[in-house]
């Protein structure tokens, strides 16, 4: 097999652009699931679905992607330990002994050159991409034959997958993955599953040389309405969360009247002094971007405006239900404040429409209120997501929320937002900021803005990485360069910063 200099793959025809607008199969290979192979991965699954226009099963496709990538990598090191160990795989005995301390022996952090010890070996793992008869099919190979027993065990698990109504139902079983087909896999087949494909979309088989699993994706396939059935207590809890406090629906119909003056806004608001002191509060900390200090709420008008104060206010009241409702996790609630701080930056610098700074700030403010929800209701299912979250190829804690719980916390937020009949474009801004290859063409700025402000986030909090951002968003925002994106991230860093030693 021969690499491209400096790069951890090998993709056949070169130009695989070409190749999926004309419909040619192609495939990568690689022996390590390096950062750059699953950048191109990636890429190459967004361009594949793009061009079928079926971008919405890109989280899908992507998750069980990595996961059998992961799989088909951890079964070629299990034929490397065994040969260094003078195991026979194929013999029982050897079998179980070699098992015993495989994973100990290849995959404890110490033991990082036992994994590198598969580069320049004679195995590898190759994902072709293919049309035939209406479908797209995605074949993850590796070149070593899989055992019987073990050909045996995936198999009854998909057909177990494909069985449960939620994760909890494969948490109550006992799964042993040493094979490689423990939760993960599941996991997998039961995106598969809520995401509407038939069972016959995913097909493991094997000869004396390769082991391979196909998946197709049907260009006819819509997602179903409701993945699975939303647990009922978080539906519960969305109808037991308080509306907006009166007076502020109240002040906010005054600001929308035109003719009402500056002078009768500010008063409305002045009559309540709680009210009063956490909007100029509000607007002078490190989540609010302004350039003067604000002194008064006649002052806070004149200098914010009238969308500036309608924001304000929405913030001001959301932040009283989570103090009184959700106090315990008013971390999440800070870490909003930064996004929402960052997407008023991002709109002001790297777009011509500075008219979305007011609803970028509020979007990307209540992004997350649904996780807030979420966590409160049910988290004994979520530490369990928190433990699967991070080591297994399905590593997007939002799908793993989906197949979990049934809902996700951005879909959750949303239904949160129709409560509080928010702004249409609000609401989906919210329910696709981890989306953003879903946004409807009019929203893609807001959206856009959105997932790059918690994409910058999440960075901070070591979670993501630049290789994994989506290309359309980088190219929205003249970011394709990782200089050019580290820089402005570390620009708006520094305003934060200034902004919390002057507020």
């Amino acid at each position: 097999m021969t690499e491209k200099p400096d790069k951890h793959f090998q993709i056949k025809p070169d130009n695989y652009i070409n190749a999926i607008i004309n419909g040619e199969e192609f495939y990568i290979q690689f022996q390590k699931f390096t950062h750059d192979v699953e950048a191109q991965i990636v890429k190459i699954i967004h361009r594949y679905l793009e061009q079928y226009d079926l971008l919405f099963h890109k989280d899908t496709i992507l998750s069980i992607t990595k996961e059998l990538i992961n799989n088909a990598i951890k079964a070629n090191l299990k034929r490397i330990y065994f040969a260094e160990n003078d195991l026979d795989i194929n013999d029982a005995t050897d079998y179980r002994s070699g098992m015993e301390n495989f994973k100990a022996d290849v995959f404890s952090p110490e033991k990082q050159n036992r994994i590198d010890a598969i580069e320049g070996s004679k195995y590898y793992v190759r994902t072709t991409f293919s049309i035939k008869d209406e479908k797209i099919n995605l074949n993850i190979a590796n070149n070593i034959t899989i055992l019987k027993p073990e050909l045996e065990k995936i198999k009854a698990r998909v057909n177990k997958a494909f069985k449960y109504s939620d994760i909890s139902d494969a948490f109550g079983d006992v799964l042993d993955d040493s094979e490689g087909a423990g939760l993960g896999l599941i996991m997998a087949i039961m995106l598969l599953k809520n995401s509407g494909f038939p069972k016959d979309s995913f097909k493991i088989s094997r000869n004396d040389k390769i082991t391979s699993v196909n998946i197709s994706i049907p260009y006819n396939l819509t997602p179903p309405e409701s993945h699975v059935k939303i647990a009922d207590e978080i539906l519960n809890e969305v109808k037991e969360i308080p509306a907006l406090p009166g007076n502020i629906k109240e002040i906010r119909a005054i600001s929308r009247d035109p003719d009402s003056t500056v002078k009768d806004i500010a008063s409305a608001i002045s009559r309540d002094p709680g009210l009063t002191a956490s909007i100029i509060k509000l607007s002078n900390s490190a989540g609010y971007v302004t350039m003067h200090k604000i002194e008064s709420i006649e002052e806070a008008v004149k200098i914010i405006g009238i969308k500036g104060l309608n924001t304000l206010l929405v913030a001001t009241g959301v932040q009283k239900i989570v103090e009184d409702r959700y106090k315990k996790f008013e971390s999440i609630w800070k870490d909003s404040y930064k996004r929402a701080f960052y997407a008023q930056i991002i709109i002001k610098k790297r777009t011509k429409n500075s008219n979305l700074s007011e609803q970028a700030y509020l979007a990307a403010l209540l992004s997350d209120i649904g996780k807030i929800v979420m966590l409160s209701v049910n988290p004994k299912q979520l530490s369990k997501i928190k433990e699967i979250t991070g080591f297994k190829g399905i590593d997007d804690p939002n799908i793993i929320e989906e197949i979990s719980l049934g809902i996700s916390h951005s879909a959750l937020g949303a239904l949160i937002c129709k409560k509080w009949n928010f702004h249409d474009s609000l609401t989906k801004t919210i329910e696709t900021h981890h989306r953003p290859h879903r946004a409807e063409k009019d929203l893609i700025p807001l959206i856009y803005t959105v997932y790059l402000a918690d994409i910058f986030v999440e960075i901070e909090k070591h979670k993501f990485r630049y290789e994994i951002i989506d290309d359309d968003v980088l190219k929205h925002f003249n970011l394709t360069r990782k200089e050019v994106f580290e820089d402005f991230h570390q620009f708006i860093k520094e305003q934060y910063m200034a902004m919390g030693e002057t507020s």
